[in-house]
């Protein structure tokens, strides 16, 4: 291999650590699956709600989980190297058609290396209060103690 390719492939591997160690978390393949993560935390609010008595099935069109109460726009964080979660693309209308979004409740589902969390609110009627804007609405912080007074904590699990 060329002396700069394979310098240049170990400099890159070789770069520090970040403040988060996934190397034995259960939850590491499903980080590192970019499309898992999202339905990691759909099946489990699914799960949660179905546990609660509140009939849930996963159905992702304007919402991503529905049950017998409420549609829930369902999004999942995992802790990133920086320590914090970063949780986007909110949105309150389709960016494509413009057709409102018909969710009635936002989860947010916080992942620890060895903890869960699932954190829900019914829609924010000010979304620019509460959170930020990036693709669509977001919200970047490095705890679910810095949500507003909305927001409830409804179910959590650590290892």
């Amino acid at each position: 291999m060329d002396s700069i390719i394979s310098s240049a492939m170990q400099r890159a591997l070789d770069r520090p650590k970040g403040k988060v160690d996934w190397s034995q978390s259960p939850y590491r393949d499903v980080k590192n699956e970019k499309n898992a993560v999202g339905d990691f935390g759909e099946y489990v609010y699914e799960g949660w709600c179905n546990k609660e008595g509140d009939l849930a099935e996963i159905v992702r069109k304007y919402h991503d989980v529905k049950t017998v109460t409420k549609k829930t726009e369902v999004k999942t964080a995992f802790q990133n190297k920086s320590g914090t979660f970063f949780f986007n693309q909110i949105y309150y209308h389709n960016p494509e058609t413009g057709e409102e979004k018909d969710w009635d409740t936002l989860a947010f589902v916080f992942v620890w290396p060895h903890r869960v969390e699932v954190w829900e609110c019914n829609r924010p009627e000010n979304p620019d209060e509460e959170f930020g804007k990036n693709n669509g609405y977001c919200w970047n912080k490095s705890s679910p103690n810095s949500l507003s007074k909305i927001w409830t904590k409804v179910y959590e699990w650590a290892e």
